[in-house]
């Protein structure tokens, strides 16, 4: 993943996708992609300065990819992976269905919200941040902190997810949501129309069986050396915040 974001450049924020479905706040215009390949929304391919619209169910093909801008929060979808976007009160808000998600925010002023079955993930107050999140399986999916700090809570738990460390997380409830255009995870209709199920804490990869007081974060490394290239692409991926 240390690619990611190694050579983004800012497109024309303009572009057209194709006619949809419409649903309330679908047509608000809220980012940009910045480069694509066999990456689309709907049957509209994405490329390089398309725009980006609320609601909008972002899906990339098997050797595809996508990086995109909503607000000031870049966010890049590798191969066979899916995730909706929309505007929130403090930034971004993404639900990550499928695949893997890297994002990146270097601006104080705002924030993002990422979206996994029925965890929640924000930064806190260091930036920049530079985070990867990789869902394997309904019940399981990683994070790795590779700048920055972030807050996560899943079901009654939240804890801070820290800079150089990575994790293993069990949602309390998993999600199956195929609706297209999405609807928010902030919104009350969000939890209407959608297939969802219980994630126990069981023994996986070298866990014990599960325990009451168990924690659904696992922390799985400890990053002593974040890549070289990684660092040297962070200052493109957060860019300063006075860029359009």
């Amino acid at each position: 993943m240390n690619w990611v974001f190694k050579s983004v450049s800012v497109g024309a924020m303009v572009g057209s996708l194709a006619a949809a479905p419409f649903y309330p706040g679908q047509n608000q215009l809220v980012g940009i992609v910045l480069d694509a390949e066999s990456a689309h929304v709907s049957k509209a391919p994405l490329t390089s300065g398309t725009s980006l619209y609320s609601a909008d169910l972002v899906r990339t093909a098997s050797e595809g990819h996508v990086q995109l801008r909503v607000r000031q929060t870049r966010f890049q979808l590798v191969g066979q992976s899916e995730a909706a976007f929309f505007p929130g009160a403090n930034g971004a808000v993404t639900e990550l269905r499928h695949g893997t998600m890297v994002i990146a925010l270097n601006t104080q002023s705002e924030s993002f919200e990422v979206f996994v079955s029925d965890v929640r993930i924000i930064p806190k107050n260091e930036r920049p941040v530079l985070a990867e999140v990789t869902i394997n399986a309904p019940c399981d999916f990683r994070i790795k902190v590779m700048h920055g700090n972030l807050e996560a809570t899943a079901g009654k738990e939240t804890k801070t997810l820290e800079k150089g460390h990575f994790y293993d997380v069990t949602p309390e409830f998993y999600v199956n949501d195929s609706r297209s255009p999405a609807i928010s995870p902030g919104t009350s209709e969000y939890h209407r129309g959608h297939q969802h199920g219980t994630c126990a804490l069981a023994a996986k990869s070298g866990r014990q069986p599960h325990f009451p007081n168990r924690s659904r974060f696992s922390e799985l490394l400890v990053i002593a050396a974040i890549g070289v290239v990684t660092i040297l692409a962070l200052p493109e991926a957060v860019e300063s915040p006075d860029r359009p």
